[in-house]
């Protein structure tokens, strides 16, 4: 098999972002992305919010015209300004790819949210376009994030979601808000997002509200989320460059996911006499697909004191580490190239599990994780997505509420 380049990588994530997309100008779902590859139905926000971005890299690598690009960014918009059902600006879990509503009585999701305006900042900030930054700024200036601000033994939070549907999606007793953001995870671009908004007064406030456990697992001493999945991570940093930043209490959380993603790679070596999918190159514990489903597994420490994994490792994974563990990253890419049947038409297929006589091999490609493989090699090679993300006018007003500074 020929060498698999991080180009390669980026290059077939960004044709699964695009082939993967509604992009029939005649239907009211145009721009949605898919979830995932089996179920070309269903479309994610979130994924959409990568697709955006996509069109930023694809353009800058001539992948696609800037033209075309611009084309489907502008539509893109106008589906989301005007076609997608939202609750105070906040959008629907998962769509209808073609109708654009919300599927089923699935939650309004403030990640998945986020991750969307993240890209619609993202193609705002690149493409300069007055009609599009226009339907970005309906976008951006209708999220009303106030709605989730209360307070939780005397600190102020975010609520994670939002269900107005008895027997819906995360409802456990009665229709409403759902759980709250009291934990270090994926949620760091909301703080910047409501710092460069009309709520700045409340921002500091509502970033210092979560909680910031630190763990260790050998001499790696960090912040880490309860189940720490190595995927809340690297989310933020896919649009965020924190290289050379720190917050006002001197966390650098570009470090932090280094130093976690170290943890995550020397869990798998001293779990390699366990699991025969581990070895001295190969690790990433995620949430991804395996032979049981869809699951969310996770390195150490966590809070169950134990390593969460059936030997399934996600190759997305290792590769969202690029710009923090580049070594590592990069050794596990060779690695995993030699593994037969892994690298499929858009890249390297969703996970793998070598642990039977039969080697598993998932056969389908989820849009997010594609997603972080391609802003992430993006990152590494050159910066694009991070260079427009960072200069957007909320995210350099978001970084002096917060008191973010270079270091």
């Amino acid at each position: 098999m020929k060498k698999i380049t991080v180009e390669m990588i980026q290059k077939t994530a960004f044709q699964f972002l695009i082939d993967y997309t509604n992009l029939n100008e005649q239907s009211p779902g145009f721009g949605l992305t898919v979830d995932h590859s089996k179920r070309a139905e269903l479309a994610s926000i979130a994924s959409t919010g990568f697709m955006l971005s996509a069109l930023v890299i694809g353009a800058q690598y001539q992948y696609i015209s800037k033209d075309k690009a611009l084309d489907i960014a502008r539509r893109t918009l106008k589906t989301l300004a005007q076609v997608v059902p939202h609750y105070h600006g906040f959008f629907p879990h998962f769509l209808d790819i073609e109708t654009g509503q919300r599927h089923k009585k699935c939650e309004y999701s403030t990640i998945d949210t986020a991750l969307a305006l993240c890209g619609v900042m993202t193609a705002d900030e690149y493409f300069q376009d007055e009609g599009l930054s226009a339907d970005a700024k309906l976008i951006l200036e209708r999220v009303d994030w106030s709605i989730l601000f209360h307070d939780k033994d005397g600190k102020k939070l975010l609520y994670m979601a939002y269900n107005p549907d008895k027997g819906g999606d995360y409802v456990e007793r009665k229709p409403g808000f759902i759980h709250q953001w009291d934990m270090f995870a994926e949620q760091l671009m909301m703080y910047l997002m409501i710092a460069g908004s009309k709520h700045q007064d409340v921002a500091l406030e509502l970033y210092h509200g979560f909680d910031r456990k630190i763990g260790e697992y050998h001499n790696q001493k960090y912040i880490y989320s309860p189940g720490n999945s190595l995927f809340v991570y690297q989310f933020p940093l896919a649009w965020l460059d924190l290289r050379s930043i720190v917050d006002d209490q001197g966390i650098n959380w570009f470090e932090n996911a280094r130093k976690a993603t170290e943890a995550h790679h020397q869990a798998a070596v001293d779990h390699k006499h366990l699991y025969r999918t581990f070895s001295d190159q190969v690790f990433g514990f995620s949430a991804s697909d395996t032979p049981k489903g869809y699951r969310v597994y996770g390195g150490l420490p966590n809070t169950m004191g134990k390593l969460d994994t059936d030997g399934t490792i996600a190759p997305f994974a290792a590769i969202g580490s690029l710009p923090m563990t580049p070594k590592l990253s990069l050794n596990a890419i060779e690695a995993m190239s030699k593994i037969e049947g892994l690298w499929g038409p858009y890249g390297f297929y969703d996970a793998f599990n070598l642990e039977d006589e039969t080697p598993w091999i998932s056969q389908r490609y989820y849009a997010i994780n594609k997603g972080l493989e391609l802003l992430m090699t993006n990152a590494y090679l050159s910066g694009d997505v991070h260079r427009y993300f960072m200069n957007h006018e909320i995210v350099i007003k978001g970084l002096e509420v917060l008191k973010w500074q270079k270091k």
